[in-house]
């Protein structure tokens, strides 16, 4: 009897079990038609990229809801990759990081290393470098612990490109070759096309043409394996002459051009293409002393990039119009033509294209010489200042990441302990559930509630995990902001500040020849080699050493306010208190004021137009109060907004924990005063400014 009644529980518990596996069944495939549905619609051709999102967002919210954790990891792993493209950053984000954090919990390392490359492609695609490279190198990690090559291999290969954009030469070919040694015994050929490509560019910024060329016509033998393509053919084409031509060689550089513009259909198939050889060739021909026909084939040229909005190509081609009418010796049209290039230039945010038309327009626009001058060497110190914290953020990159794999190395350890338990206790309660229907909901309750214990610890370590990557970025963005901004003001206050003194008395010099003109540029170029001192103790992060450089305060601030007055015929005013010991200040204050002075004093001279300035030091109490200003042109406050020296002046009064405040009005001057606690002064000394 009671074998009966235990037969007759196990069937209609065993039918119960098999009809929710059915509705669950039928749930799935509903779930997996409609986002399958929503997701092919969100690919269609000219649909908006707002419908678009949308689409994709409805389609992630859906998935959520799968209870199948393979089907809802494939999903997801889909829908990070089409967001990527997508120009919705708030939603790529959104659904990249629930990729992330699933495929952790899941511990998929395919899918989590396919989120990572998600990662790195948007990053690349908004020119955020530093972290597409780390999102790269996260992938690449794991494909090579899979032993993938193939994908290894892109991933050196992006970040690669990465470092090539930066002008990280060195580590970018290291990539790149590890990338072809990983790819040739699986004979990828377009892959390896790619990677000869990007070495052939690296040697060329390098000035190794000969090995460029080398590399170049390996790409084209891997190219031509691939099957044949004239547009890449005519590319690589093209990429041969344009380094001839800067190796010297205008004859060879010419046949090129020449015989390419004759390929059968270029112009129709690649018209870009095509509009850049023509200026290539016209650029040669002038190089050779060949003018004739030039002009008509950079105008055809002009007039197709035109059409194509290419502007970064228009800018080159103005360029090549502008040496063409300054070897006719006709300057004026020269000049006309290079300040064309420079705004195409500007436009299309080609900083490449931008210094070149500076330097260009310094040669032949003399007038304007040194403003041109200028520019060219402010953008330039800005572009290798840039470059130059991107290459130590990747040095960084490098560095902390291999630490933090350590850890990961040691919690996946523990995690995979756990699991191993987890399916311990699961047989325990898989056998004593076959012991008997008797003690079956006993068993099954305990067995579930030690599976929920091991999902939660489970889930612990990986939500740790996950602070501890978010906690790292932060730390590095902090730091990088913080760097970024003191050397923005230590350039926009120092730097440019000495750089217009030297470049008005050498602009009030043009004229002079006698020797006190003489005496006067000398001095000039030893404020320019400051200038330079100044800048190097910058690249270094030497600011403590630029701080001892003020060891008299007061005889510092009046050699700046009489350079100001010999140079700009502007009348200096200074007043304060010989009793007070200001050396006594600390150093921190003395920079941060010298540099506040500064940029006032520039601020009057080249904005205000002020005939006098003053400057008036107080002490009252516990307190040093600075005030200083001019009776220039003023301006309305209201309507005005604060540029980047008022921001920094802002910045500088808030690292000292003091105050300041600014009056002014159109036609009325400009006054700033500021106030600084006495307890940040130096506490080598009794008092901060002791009487004498």
């Amino acid at each position: 009897m009671k074998n009966f009644l235990s037969l007759i529980l196990i069937v209609c518990f065993s039918i119960k079990l098999e009809a929710q596996k059915q509705e669950q069944v039928v749930d799935v495939d509903y779930l997996k038609r409609k986002i399958d549905s929503i997701v092919s619609l969100s690919n269609s051709e000219n649909i908006p990229q707002e419908i678009r999102g949308n689409l994709l967002d409805k389609a992630f919210l859906l998935t959520k809801k799968l209870k199948n954790d393979s089907i809802k990891i494939k999903y997801f792993t889909n829908l990070s990759y089409y967001s990527s493209s997508s120009q919705n950053s708030e939603l790529f984000k959104k659904i990249n990081s629930e990729t992330t954090r699933f495929a952790q919990i899941l511990n998929d390392s395919v899918a989590l290393a396919n989120a990572y490359w998600d990662r790195g492609f948007y990053y690349s695609r908004n020119s955020i470098k530093d972290s597409s490279y780390y999102s790269y190198s996260e992938a690449q990690k794991i494909f090579e612990s899979l032993g993938n090559q193939y994908l290894s291999a892109r991933m050196l290969y992006n970040m690669g490109k990465q470092q090539q954009e930066i002008k990280d030469y060195i580590g970018s070919e290291a990539n790149v070759v590890a990338a072809i040694a990983r790819l040739k015994p699986l004979e990828k050929y377009r892959e390896l096309y790619n990677c000869y490509n990007t070495l052939a560019i690296i040697s060329q910024a390098l000035k190794d043409y000969e090995q460029s060329l080398n590399y170049y016509d390996e790409a084209l033998f891997y190219l031509e394996k691939v099957g044949k393509n004239n547009l890449e053919i005519w590319t690589n084409t093209n990429n041969n002459g344009v380094i001839y031509h800067d190796m010297g060689n205008y004859q060879k550089a010419y046949e090129i051009f020449y015989n390419l513009i004759d390929s059968d259909s270029l112009e129709v198939k690649d018209p870009n293409l095509y509009a850049k050889t023509l200026n290539n060739l016209a650029l040669t021909k002038i190089k050779l002393g060949d003018t004739l026909g030039s002009a008509k084939l950079i105008k055809t040229s002009i007039k197709k990039l035109d059409s194509l909005r290419d502007s970064r190509s228009l800018a080159s081609a103005y360029t090549t119009l502008s040496q063409y009418h300054l070897y006719a010796k006709d300057t004026i049209k020269a000049i006309v033509h290079a300040k064309t290039a420079l705004k195409a230039a500007l436009e299309s945010s080609s900083n490449e294209r931008v210094l070149d038309t500076y330097a260009l327009l310094t040669r032949i626009d003399y007038a304007n010489a040194p403003d041109y001058a200028q520019k060219y060497f402010t953008l330039s110190d800005s572009l290798q200042q840039e470059e130059r914290q991107a290459r130590n953020k990747f040095a960084r990159i490098r560095f902390e990441t291999d630490e933090f794999i350590a850890q990961n190395e040691q919690l996946e350890g523990e995690t995979a302990i756990l699991a191993k338990q987890k399916q311990i206790w699961s047989g325990v309660a898989l056998g004593f559930f076959l012991l008997g229907i008797s003690v079956y909901t006993i068993i099954n309750q305990r067995a579930k509630n030690q599976k929920l214990i091991f999902a939660q610890q489970q889930q612990a370590n990986n939500q740790e995990i996950f602070n501890l990557m978010l906690t790292q970025k932060q730390k590095v963005d902090e730091v990088k902001r913080m760097e970024q901004k003191r050397i923005s003001e230590e350039l926009h206050d120092g730097v440019l500040g000495k750089m217009l003194g030297a470049r008005m008395v050498l602009t009030g010099l043009n004229k002079k020849t006698g020797q006190e003109a003489i005496e006067a540029r000398m001095e000039a170029i030893r404020a320019l080699k400051n200038v330079e001192e100044e800048v190097r103790s910058i690249s270094h992060e030497l600011s403590h050493s630029a701080y001892q450089k003020i060891n008299n305060f007061i005889n510092s601030v009046e050699d700046l306010l009489g350079s100001a007055k010999e140079n700009s015929k502007i009348i200096t005013t200074f007043n304060y208190d010989e009793d007070e010991d200001y050396d006594a200040l600390k150093g921190e204050i003395k920079i941060n004021l010298y540099r506040m002075i500064q940029e006032c004093l520039q601020n009057a001279i080249k904005h205000s137009h002020g005939k006098n300035f003053f400057v008036d030091f107080q002490r009252f109490d516990n307190t040093f109060r600075v005030a200083m200003g001019d009776d220039g042109k003023g301006f309305d406050m209201e309507k005005e907004r604060k540029g980047i020296g008022m921001r920094n002046i802002s910045s500088r009064v808030e690292k000292l924990n003091g105050t300041w405040q600014m009056e002014s009005e159109p036609q009325g001057g400009t006054t700033i005063t500021l106030e600084i606690p006495l307890h940040f002064m130096d506490s080598n000394t009794n008092t901060a400014l002791e009487r004498v």
